[in-house]
Formats: structure tokens, C-alpha cells, sequence
């Protein structure tokens, strides 16, 4: 068991304390806080097996999918090593993607922020995520959690952005996965959608 009650997280968010790896510099420790929700009157199946852990069931899942079929652009992913059992909790093992200063990789919302009112890094930012969704169509895979806050600027992608969370679909049927057609329409939405995030018309 990875002792985590006397050590401070490297961020927190409303669902997640991130902590470095004691044994490992490369790898970062994510442990759930959030209470699960429950939205059905039957539970789900994902929903009484896996708990408040099915989030990762599915992103495991996604990256699996895209490492069986030796996709180049899984590289655009943080890269999944496991889990760990912690004196906090389960925790999901990921790779610690970095920004230039050897701390945690800034995020697209970090930067997107940073550039309002600049007509030109907006731009610059807008194609860099579209280079990114590109590639995502490309290799097939599936961000069903597509936000600012999911995607990071990573050295150790020469500085690309790169996905870290939110990975699978979260729906009961999971069109995205059946259908190419479906899976073109979600890209199509969510290139819409996170292009107006950077109020470029």
C-alpha cells in the first residue's frame, strides 16, 4: 500500500487530489474525493460494479482499444500504467506529463485564458486543438469529457497538446463505438463546440 496521508497533493480539483508517485518520478497518482452519483432508479451495470470508479473503467478501456490497434495517435495521450492502492483510496497511475519549468503541464484553459485579447495566439491555440481532434479522428479515439481543462501543453510530446483525462463514453449506448458515423458526428460537435470557447466567431 502507497502511503499518501502525510504527503501533500500536487493539485486538486472537485474530483480528483493528484499526488506525485513516491516510487516512481515519471508517474502521477490520481485519488478520487468526489461522492458517487446516482442518477438512475436501477443502477447501471458499470454503476454497481465498478462504483465511483467506472470513470476509469472506461478510460482504460479507450486507451486499451487504441493500443490494440497500434495507433500512432495514442501519443497524444497521457499514457495509462495502472492502479495503485493508496492509504487514501484506489488511485489511477498515469504517466506526469510536464510544462518547461519540471512542473505539472499547464492546461489548454490555462492558456486559452492567457490569450484573450490576443487575436493571434487565440488563433494559434484554436488550430493547435484542431490539429489535436484531427488526430483523434485519425486514430479513432474517443474523449467523451472534452474540455479545456482535459487537454495540457507536454514536454514530453515536444511541447503538443495531449490529452490527460476524460477518455471513453459515458452513455449507456455507446453509439460512438458502433458506428463511424456517429463517431464523425461527435468529433464534428465538440470541434464546434471547444472552437467558440476561444470567441473567434
Amino acid at each position: 500500500m502507497i502511503e499518501l496521508k502525510n504527503i501533500e497533493p500536487l493539485c486538486s480539483s472537485r474530483n480528483y487530489k493528484i499526488f506525485q508517485h513516491p516510487l516512481d518520478k515519471l508517474s502521477i497518482l490520481k485519488v478520487r474525493v468526489d461522492k458517487p452519483v446516482r442518477n438512475h432508479l436501477i443502477p447501471r451495470y458499470a454503476e454497481r460494479r465498478y462504483g465511483n470508479l467506472r470513470q476509469w473503467n472506461r478510460e482504460a478501456n479507450e486507451y486499451l482499444a487504441a493500443l490494440n490497434r497500434n495507433v500512432p495517435e495514442i501519443e497524444r495521450l497521457a499514457q495509462f500504467k495502472g492502479f495503485a492502492v493508496t492509504t487514501l483510496g484506489p488511485a489511477l497511475v498515469v504517466e506526469k506529463l510536464t510544462g518547461p519549468d519540471g512542473q505539472l503541464a499547464p492546461t489548454l484553459e490555462t492558456e486559452r485564458v492567457a490569450a484573450i485579447g490576443n487575436l493571434h495566439k487565440s488563433k494559434e491555440l484554436r488550430d493547435e486543438l484542431m490539429e489535436l481532434l484531427d488526430e483523434l479522428e485519425r486514430g479513432r479515439i474517443i474523449v467523451g469529457d472534452l474540455t479545456f481543462d482535459n487537454v495540457v501543453r507536454a514536454e514530453e510530446r515536444g511541447g503538443k497538446l495531449a490529452i490527460i483525462d476524460g477518455l471513453g463514453e459515458r452513455v449507456l449506448i455507446p453509439l460512438t463505438l458502433l458506428s463511424d458515423w456517429a463517431f464523425r458526428q461527435s468529433i464534428k460537435r465538440r470541434r464546434k463546440r471547444m472552437a467558440l470557447g476561444f470567441g473567434l466567431g
